[in-house]
């Protein structure tokens, strides 16, 4: 798929559609991933080992047959390596939706994945094939279906976006599908939650990180007389000092640390809803404003332009234009994630290291991925969407938006659970 057409030879060359990638499952290179899959998650992750309860094993063994949809936490970003590997355990094979931009990185990846059970979606965007793909692939129920329902990952393995409701509607609408032809039809949402925690002491880590940190912001390395929460929030304090100066933003002397990073934030957001032409909304989480940027972009993006050859040419550029403002989501989403707090009120390695891991990616342009850890798996309570139908015929938008908010706090909870035995930091200085 060429997102650069019409060529710069030929400003007046017509646009090509973008496409929908569907599922076309290879089991022979399923079976080969599945191999591979451990080398991989311990490769990519740093992760050794992966844990989930038999208990839990056997609630999702007891479904098998049945039409599912896991709905995981996605917050510490390479979740899909995980379900791959409990669909290995499970001996079955999963079918997962992807954003769009996973198909556009390369032509291996476009020939791959789909291959794997992927498909695509245009966030934000009536993306018609692929609710079409979702509603069918429940209703069959051949397959078991993962969606991420956050739709973005922020790296805070401790934290979890709000669930996108459209998730659950179109598995309800996928539930009226089969029961057309069965009147007895299931179909569960499971949700469920992966947490990664570190099974060494990380203070090597931590303290090469923090001094890294410093060296690239020409901060003094002092180690004897500060702690190294205190060492991390200075290297924080200098991350907002110079985004303030580059935004032409003059401190307000009255504003503690949080309010100087809010101020930075919520004026980037703004700059970015005005030149996507994105209705502001200052009583949403920043967060969920970030989420509809991102699906402005789509839009914009991944929209067929039609009409004359000039206005679809115009339509082209303002495409590329808009392309680039991926990465300032990128840069956004992880800055937004950045406060104040999240390390103080439980400074685990696991925080400890989320956020080194943010400030690296801000100050370094350098994602990195600290191990040996352990990948916790945690499943709750399945909502069988049958047992729901009195309140849905009675009111389908409340329906959806409790169903919705029981799946987000069931895998909030198990994140917590999953969390409270984490080590702490030696913060002595």
């Amino acid at each position: 798929m060429d997102l650069k057409s019409p060529s710069e030879s030929d400003p007046r060359a017509r646009p090509k559609p973008f496409t929908f990638y569907p599922p076309k499952t290879n089991r022979f290179l399923i079976a080969l991933a599945k191999m591979g899959i451990k080398p991989a998650i311990r490769r990519t992750l740093g992760v050794t080992e992966i844990e989930i309860p038999d208990d839990d094993l056997t609630k999702l063994r007891q479904l098998r047959g049945e039409r599912c949809l896991l709905t995981p936490s996605h917050s510490g970003g390479f979740e899909p390596h995980i379900l791959m590997y409990l669909a290995k355990v499970l001996g079955v094979e999963f079918n997962f939706v992807a954003a769009m931009e996973l198909f556009e990185q390369s032509a291996v990846y476009r020939w791959l994945v789909p291959r794997l059970g992927v498909y695509s979606i245009i966030r934000g965007a009536v993306d018609r094939p692929s609710f079409r793909m979702t509603r069918q692939l429940l209703a069959a129920g051949e397959r078991w279906l993962v969606i991420f329902p956050e739709g973005e990952t922020i790296w805070q393995n401790s934290n979890l976006m709000p669930f996108q409701h459209g998730v659950t509607q179109l598995a309800f609408k996928a539930y009226e599908d089969a029961r057309k032809s069965d009147e007895e039809a299931n179909l569960y949402c499971i949700p469920m939650a992966i947490k990664y925690v570190y099974l060494h002491d990380m203070h090597g880590e931590i303290d090469a990180s923090l001094a890294r940190l410093e060296s690239k912001l020409s901060l003094p390395h002092e180690p004897e007389s500060l702690s190294r929460y205190q060492r991390l929030r200075r290297v924080a304090e200098a991350v907002v000092e110079a985004n303030e100066r580059t935004h032409q933003i003059t401190p307000n002397p009255d504003y503690n640390f949080n309010e100087r990073i809010q101020r930075i934030k919520e004026q980037v957001i703004a700059r970015l809803e005005e030149e996507l032409g994105v209705t502001p909304s200052p009583a949403d989480a920043l967060l969920d404003r970030i989420r509809k940027l991102f699906n402005a972009v789509d839009r914009i993006v991944y929209e067929e332009p039609d009409g004359s050859e000039y206005a679809q040419r115009l339509a082209v550029e303002r495409q590329r234009s808009v392309r680039s403002l991926y990465d300032d989501l990128w840069r956004l989403s992880q800055f937004v994630a950045i406060y104040d707090g999240y390390v103080k009120e439980s400074m685990t390695f696991e925080r400890f290291l989320d956020v080194l891991g943010l400030l690296e990616m801000e100050v370094c342009n350098q994602r990195q991925v600290w191990g040996p850890r352990m990948a916790r798996v945690k499943i709750g309570a399945p909502i069988n969407l049958r047992d729901c139908l009195p309140a849905y015929a009675e009111d389908r938008r409340g329906t959806v938006r409790d169903v919705t908010l029981t799946l987000e706090n069931s895998v909030r909870s198990m994140l917590d659970e999953l969390g409270s035995t984490c080590p702490l930091v030696d913060d002595s200085t």
